[in-house]
């Protein structure tokens, strides 16, 4: 709140347009905020949120986080700002745990004594906890007006039923896998999903199998899908290798969050849902629909908060009687 140059669009203008392409500045923007603060440009920090505003208005701006820190030596936790002219920061900031703890290993080095560790607060743990922003940040956010659509996401919709596929519980479970003999174009015999029961428009489909779905990142396909896959003297070549490659790229797909290099592969029963060639085919689709500007915001903690959620959960397109197939419209996962 003391820096007043903060909030003229012409100075955070200056400042991005110093930056390499690839570059990205960070801000201590004042204390933390708690949930029970008023909307943002009416409470204390009307300066920050200007300062956010004039970044989110920035074009060579592609990518806003938030964090907090306890251990800047003040009474309260310090929020900071990072903003990224590369979508590809994305990568970085959400590294895991092992990622981060290397590159701070390769970069910064031991101390010299080698019994204390060079950085006293930060870690690959740290840096995993700042890749969802604190809940404040999401409600003062979702205070703006007017509100968000993302902000109607913030959790499921308690109204809505859950229905599940039970492969060992064929009485308790929603729906059932049929055979399917292969076609003219296609040969081999496979399997689709039916109804067991009526689906209520907007219902979650099979939301356990779908939370299960396991993330792999673009630099663990590149590994895989290098020396593995040869031939090696005496063992010919890793079919198995080659097999798990083909699933992902058949049943995986890359994270809605742009440069954050994670791809999400269902595992469940879902994945047996035939993808079909129309969208009117289809009755299920994204838990979150495409947002109404057609990309997401480059600033929004409810993404930031939910970004697993938002990659994998289905629901109910329109009302599933009992006996149909459930069908997933084409580039379901395209914004």
């Amino acid at each position: 709140e003391e820096h007043e140059e903060y909030t003229k669009s012409y100075v955070i203008d200056a400042l991005v347009a110093s930056l390499t392409s690839d570059g990205v500045m960070s801000v201590n923007i004042g204390m933390a905020p708690s949930i029970l603060d008023p909307r943002a440009d009416k409470g204390v920090h009307p300066k920050r949120e200007l300062l956010i505003n004039n970044l989110e208005a920035n074009p060579q701006i592609a990518s806003i986080h938030i964090y907090e820190e306890a251990h800047c030596g003040f009474w309260e936790p310090r929020a900071f700002l990072v903003a990224c002219r590369d979508a590809g920061c994305r990568k970085n900031w959400y590294a895991e745990t092992d990622e981060v703890d290397y590159q701070i290993y390769e970069r910064i080095g031991g101390t010299k004594s080698g019994e204390v560790p060079s950085l006293v607060h930060f870690d690959g743990a740290t840096q995993r906890s700042f890749h969802t922003p604190p809940r404040a940040w999401e409600t003062i956010y979702c205070h703006r007006e007017p509100q968000p659509f993302e902000c109607a996401y913030r959790g499921l919709d308690l109204d809505k039923e859950l229905f599940e596929y039970f492969p060992d519980d064929e009485e308790g479970s929603a729906f059932e896998i049929r055979p399917t003999k292969g076609t003219e174009e296609n040969g081999e015999d496979g399997a689709a999903v039916y109804a067991k029961v009526d689906v209520p428009a907007g219902s979650y489909v099979m939301p356990t199998h779908l939370a299960a779905s396991f993330e792999v990142s673009d630099d663990s396909m590149e590994n895989i899908r290098g020396d593995p896959i040869k031939e090696v003297d005496g063992v010919g070549r890793a079919t198995v290798i080659e097999d798990f490659i083909e699933f992902i790229d058949e049943y995986g797909h890359a994270s809605l969050q742009e440069g954050s290099g994670k791809n999400f592969v269902e595992i469940g029963g879902s994945f047996l849902m035939r993808t079909g060639d129309d969208v009117s085919e289809a009755n299920v689709r994204r838990w979150i629909p495409t947002h109404p500007e057609g990309g997401r915001p480059k600033y929004s903690p409810v993404y930031d908060r939910h970004r697993h959620s938002f990659d994998v959960f289905l629901v109910a397109s329109r009302d599933i009687k009992a006996g149909e197939e459930i069908v997933k419209p084409p580039a379901l996962w395209k914004e």
